[in-house]
């Protein structure tokens, strides 16, 4: 009986072990193709908000890191005119073009949402001008707040011109001013959270390029 159980335990070892070399040598086989199919999903996302780019980078200072940018930006999105501290800066990539500066990413999350967090990428090119918008996580009421995501022409309203800050109008006259934007029916709350967040992203372009910042890369941002 004692046998029995030395000899199971034995085999049950041996199984473990060969079955975690196959898993060990499974993933060292298959971790630099996800990787690089990852960091070509974003580059892709990235270059839907940014087309004039032809490759991103991460800044070189750390205080520009995901884990530190907010925090860097912050005095600045405080004083701001719109006092933005209930939107973070979740990343920053610098586009680049021919290696050359070609504009910004920046993704911002709105923490004053109907439906929670709003999560989006914007991109601005080296002239200021916001090339387009790209929601990665809403939440917000069908019909009404997630027509922000799926109505394109609410997006569609910031893009093409350069502003230093939007400004929501409820009354349809947007269209009067490049810098007004029209909310959208119903939904005031998801619409002011979405210019908000834009306009942090602005301020985030502006203080980046004041501080002419470099990438990892060596370009410049200016």
């Amino acid at each position: 009986m004692k046998n029995k159980i030395v000899n199971d335990t034995i085999r049950l070892f041996i199984i473990t072990l060969v079955a975690g070399i196959i898993l060990g040598i499974v993933y060292n086989l298959t971790k630099a193709p996800i990787a690089t199919q990852e960091e070509l999903s974003k580059q892709n996302a990235y270059k839907m908000v940014l087309s004039a780019a032809d490759k991103f980078e991460e800044l070189a200072d750390e205080k520009y890191s995901d884990a530190n940018i907010t925090a860097t930006l912050s005095d600045a999105l405080k004083s701001s005119e719109d006092a933005l501290e209930k939107d973070d800066i979740a990343g920053v990539v610098v586009g680049t073009s021919n290696g050359a500066y070609a504009g910004l990413v920046v993704t911002v999350i709105a923490h004053d949402g109907y439906g929670g967090d709003i999560k989006y990428a914007v991109g601005i090119d080296k002239d200021g001008i916001l090339q387009g918008i790209s929601f990665l996580a809403i939440s917000e009421t069908a019909g009404l707040g997630m027509r922000a995501k799926q109505d394109p022409s609410f997006a569609a309203q910031f893009t093409g011109v350069s502003v230093d800050r939007y400004v929501l109008v409820k009354d349809g006259s947007g269209s009067n001013s490049d810098s007004t934007i029209d909310a959208i029916s119903g939904s005031t709350v998801t619409s002011k959270a979405v210019l908000r967040g834009v306009n942090a992203a602005k301020v985030a372009v502006k203080e980046i390029k004041a501080a002419k910042a470099v990438t990892k890369g060596g370009v410049t941002v200016e």
